[in-house]
C-alpha cells in the first residue's frame, strides 16, 4: 500500500488548524512567520503532523524558496529533512521575491545562481535564490525529475471606481505562472505487488475553469508519457465532478478541502489512470480491466497496473487555508 498526501501549503501561513494543539504545538494563531525563528516552528510542527498521518508520498502547493514572507526558509527541504525523506524537488513557477520583480526563471530548481536571470547578482552580495512554486517529497528514491510548464491564463481587469475614464478606476490582475513537478519513483517489491515504478507529479492548476482545463491536460498528456501507474496530485482549482467532465482519469478518494475553516468542496484531487472500457464504452469487470491494463493492445488498456483506492480521507494541518487530503493505493487485481 503507499498514502500519498496532497497539501497546498500556503507558504506556511498559519491557517484554521493553528490553534488546535495538535502533534504537541499548542495555538500557533498569529504567529509572525517572517521571524525566521518562528517560521522554523511552524513548519516543524507541521512536520511533526504530516509524520503522524505517515504518507509516503507528499505533493506540495504554494510553496516558498528564501521569501521573506516566509523567514528566507527553503521550505520543501526543510520538510523533507525533517521527515527523513531522501527525495525532494522543488519547482518555481516564478523566481523573486513575492512582492517586486517576478520574473521565469531560466530552471525551475533555482539551487543553482545560474537557475534565475538576476541569480548571478544575487550570489555576487551573499543572497540565495528566491521563488515560488510546487514541490515533492518522497521516502522512495527517484529514478527521474520532471518537469513541465503549464503556462498562465490572461489578465483581468476589474472596475473598481465609478469614472470610467479614469485609469485609477481599474485594477489590473496578471494570472500566476503554473508548473508540474514530477517524479518516477522506485518501488520496493512488499509496499504493492507487481508495481515497480510509479509516476506521481504535484501541480497547482489557474482559478478560472477554462485555463485549469487546458492546464490539465497539458499536465496529465507530459505525464502520462513515464512508466508505471499515475498520479496527478494537487490543487486542481476544479472539483471532481468537473475533472470527470474532462475525462482525462478517475479522481480518488472524497471528503472538502476548501477553504480549511468550514470546508465545502474538493478542489484538491488524486487522479490516476482511466478504467478500461469494452466496445460499448462501458467500464470492463474487474478482471478483464488488469488484463487489458496489463497490455497496451488491451480495449481500453494502458499497459500499466491500475491503482485504487483502499482508504481516504482529510486532515486540517496548522498551516494553510485549505485541508490536507490523503489517499491509501494499491494495484487492482
Amino acid at each position: 500500500m503507499i498514502r500519498v498526501l496532497s497539501l497546498n501549503l500556503q507558504h506556511g501561513l498559519p491557517g484554521a488548524g493553528a490553534g488546535d494543539g495538535s502533534a504537541a504545538t499548542g495555538s500557533l494563531v498569529g504567529a509572525d512567520i517572517s521571524d525566521p525563528a518562528t517560521a522554523r516552528a511552524v513548519m516543524r510542527a507541521t512536520a511533526a503532523q504530516i509524520a503522524e498521518l505517515a504518507p509516503d508520498v507528499i505533493a506540495l502547493q504554494e510553496v516558498d524558496l528564501g521569501q521573506a514572507r516566509s523567514g528566507r526558509l527553503a521550505q520543501a527541504a526543510f520538510l523533507a529533512e525533517e521527515l527523513g525523506m531522501p527525495s525532494c524537488r522543488f519547482a518555481a513557477c516564478y523566481a523573486g521575491p513575492v512582492v517586486g520583480l517576478r520574473r521565469r526563471p531560466l530552471r525551475s530548481a533555482l539551487s543553482s545562481p545560474t537557475d534565475d536571470v538576476l541569480g548571478p547578482l544575487r550570489a555576487a552580495v551573499g543572497a540565495g535564490p528566491i521563488g515560488y512554486g510546487n514541490a515533492l517529497i518522497s521516502r522512495f528514491p527517484a529514478v527521474s525529475w520532471h518537469i513541465k510548464r503549464l503556462g498562465r491564463g490572461a489578465l483581468s481587469v476589474e472596475k473598481r471606481g465609478e469614472r470610467a475614464w479614469d485609469p485609477r478606476s481599474y485594477h489590473v490582475s496578471t494570472a500566476s505562472q503554473r508548473v508540474m513537478v514530477a517524479a518516477t519513483l522506485d518501488l520496493p517489491e512488499d509496499v504493492v505487488g507487481p508495481v515497480r515504478q510509479l509516476s506521481v507529479a504535484s501541480t497547482h492548476l489557474a482559478t478560472r475553469e477554462s485555463m485549469a482545463a487546458r492546464q490539465l491536460a497539458a499536465a496529465w498528456g507530459a505525464l502520462t508519457g513515464l512508466p508505471g501507474p499515475h498520479l496527478l496530485v494537487g490543487d486542481y482549482n476544479l472539483n471532481a465532478e468537473q475533472v470527470a467532465a474532462l475525462g482525462p482519469g478517475r479522481t480518488l478518494g472524497e471528503g472538502a478541502t476548501f477553504p480549511a475553516a468550514a470546508p465545502k468542496r474538493r478542489i484538491d484531487q488524486v487522479l490516476t489512470d482511466p478504467w478500461p472500457t469494452g466496445p460499448d464504452g462501458l467500464p470492463l469487470p474487474e478482471d478483464e480491466a488488469v488484463a487489458a491494463a496489463a497490455t497496451s493492445s488491451g480495449v481500453g488498456g494502458s499497459g500499466n497496473p491500475l491503482l485504487r483506492a483502499v482508504g481516504w480521507g482529510t486532515v486540517s494541518f496548522i498551516v494553510s487555508d485549505h485541508v490536507g487530503t490523503w489517499v491509501d493505493l494499491e494495484p487492482v487485481g
